[in-house]
């Protein structure tokens, strides 16, 4: 470990002065710019562009005599930087960077705290051999390894945590005292609504969503899912606040009762952030370990309602606004949970709703309010299922009907029932593909006849993640890749492939938000005469795509080509 009792104890300050580094007129601004973004004074210097980094760091080392590293020029082993805890990485901003027999070297932002090495020893097992390294760049290098939302989502905790009227409370749980009796926590305690603060601010600057709380045998974990795919954060709750959190969030829903933990429950909670109106969908449901909450993340102003920009290639676009056209018929919806058919009914709905036009919603729940649609929600716990609403709609002199989903037999026939008296119905189904949609309705024992003259349009759908318009660089086409479109009749003129190097603002993943990819079923009159002879999805599927219908495969595989997203993703959702 270097030597502590040779290290200077002047401030930065001060040696900045001596060496003349910084004017005595500059101090006032450099400390206020300090204050202001929360970092330390050599890392202000630098930023208000009044010494170079170079130059801050040898006169540093000069004074501390300490040997100073430049992190961005070296190339990191992310084994290495993991030695070190993240937390405690993060909390002593100080990042390894080589390690040999029983030595680690470790950049640090203050070589000259001697408790900082104290604690990398006794963690590690390792001597700890100082360097000083920028502030910045030490992070910049934890965010690369790490993520950067991860950071982002402890500073936020321990902020909340660390304040003047916090207690001292420190939610990572190799520092909390996990033998504090569970009944003890109180839900209403100031710790446990920050705490609950804390997770859903962490999801709105992930834009994430879905926030999983889930308990295990000895610990509570908490992910986000970010454009489709989970992250862990980096805390976990205190095992011994489990059941006080669930509780605060029942009670945040004025829906659950906090005293039931054998079923599970639903409900929601509602917050404002930025002026704008959040709503998350809760879901609590019992497990061996206590009770595990899922929370849907439903920003309204988020969602996409035009029809334009939902990623539909243009040939797509204008038959699916065709078949919107229509006076009467049904049109579905498929894919799997979480692939975007609300989102794409809503911004149907959206394109033809107009002032002489009467829109009724039967939903569960209703994700998103639009303006000049009746939206009702379903209670089944009442009885008040989308058969009985579908009924009762029938009733209320509509010209455009959507229910959230069929499900059944009951409900399917009343939707296609009501297709048939002239209202245009809209509807979602889970089956994997657009064919698949038309022979789940005859397996439900919809009769042949009906389902050939009432279905307009079926639409399947994905969603894959995008390239990052932050870092994509252009990709070459390898013979492999270009075989791949050839065998799905994919024509490769005029690509333009990409794919995202990673950057802070895409949390290194090299993707950044998501697009569609769709399968656009239209039931022409050959679709129709085999329909009422057989329903199978393998002989609707072969008649389609000779009648121009492109696969999900291929509608991805054209998304490739133009640079939106990349071979892998489409490859991970559609077969």
């Amino acid at each position: 470990m270097a030597s502590q009792g040779s290290i200077s104890r002047k401030n930065v300050k001060d040696i900045f002065l001596e060496s003349g580094l910084v004017k005595a007129s500059d101090i006032k601004v450099v400390e206020e710019h300090a204050q202001k973004s929360q970092k330390p004074f050599q890392q202000a210097v630098v930023e208000l562009k009044l010494a170079e980094k170079a130059k801050v760091l040898e006169v540093l080392s000069k004074e501390w005599k300490v040997d100073h590293v430049d992190l961005a020029e070296l190339e990191l082993d992310q084994d290495i930087v993991k030695i070190i805890p993240e937390a405690t990485a993060r909390r002593h901003l100080a990042l390894p960077f080589h390690k040999e027999e029983g030595s680690l070297s470790v950049a640090m932002v203050d070589p000259r705290d001697f408790f900082v090495a104290e604690d990398i020893n006794l963690r590690t097992g390792f001597q700890v051999q100082a360097f000083i390294a920028m502030p910045d760049d030490i992070t910049q290098e934890l965010d690369k390894v790490y993520g950067s939302a991860g950071a982002r989502v402890e500073d936020l905790v321990k902020g909340m945590t660390d304040g003047p009227d916090s207690d001292g409370i420190d939610i990572t749980l190799s520092k909390f005292d996990a033998k504090v009796d569970v009944a003890e926590v109180d839900p209403s305690a100031p710790e446990i609504e920050k705490l609950v603060n804390a997770v859903i601010l962490g999801a709105l600057q992930l834009k994430a969503s879905d926030i999983h709380i889930e308990p295990f045998e000895s610990k509570m974990i908490v992910r986000y899912r970010t454009d489709g795919v989970l992250r862990e954060a980096t805390f976990q709750i205190p095992w011994s606040f489990r059941n006080a959190l669930i509780a605060k969030i029942k009670i945040m829903t004025n829906q659950m009762d906090i005293t039931e933990r054998r079923k599970p429950q639903d409900g929601r909670i509602q917050v404002v952030s930025k002026g704008a109106p959040i709503e998350f969908r809760v879901n609590i449901v019992p497990t061996v370990y206590g009770e595990s909450c899922v929370m849907r993340v439903l920003d309204r102003a988020s969602v996409r309602v035009d029809i334009e920009k939902l990623g539909f290639l243009p040939d797509t676009l204008t038959k699916f606004k065709e078949i919107l056209q229509k006076p009467y018929g049904l049109i579905l919806a498929c894919g799997p949970t979480g692939s975007g058919k609300s989102t794409t009914l809503y911004a149907a709905l959206n394109s033809i709703n107009k002032p002489d036009v009467k829109i009724l919603t039967a939903e569960n729940p209703v994700e998103y309010n639009l303006n000049g649609i009746i939206q009702i929600n379903i209670n089944q716990e009442i009885g008040f299922d989308f058969a009985t609403a579908l009924r009762s709609f029938l009733r209320q002199d509509p010209d455009i009907i959507m229910v959230g989903e069929i499900r059944d037999k009951e409900t399917a026939q009343i939707a296609m029932e009501a297709a048939m008296t002239g209202h245009l119905v809209f509807s979602t189904i889970h089956t994997n593909d657009a064919p698949g949609a038309v022979a789940r309705l005859h397996e439900m024992g919809i009769p042949n006849f009906l389902v050939a003259t009432t279905i307009e349009g079926v639409m399947a759908q994905r969603l894959v993640r995008r390239v990052c318009d932050k870092c994509k660089k252009p990709e070459e086409m390898t013979k492999e890749v270009k075989a791949i479109f050839e065998r799905f009749n994919v024509e490769t003129k005029d690509a333009a492939l990409t794919r995202g190097a990673g950057c802070r603002f895409c949390l290194m993943t090299g993707y950044k938000g998501r697009a569609g990819i769709h399968e656009l079923l239209i039931l022409d009159e050959d679709i129709r005469k085999l329909i009422l002879k057989e329903v199978a999805a393998g002989p609707i599927r072969e008649i389609a795509v000779k009648h121009g219908m492109r696969s999900l495969l291929q509608d991805g595989l054209a998304k490739v080509l133009q640079g939106v997203t990349t071979l892998e993703e489409v490859m991970s959702v559609a077969q």
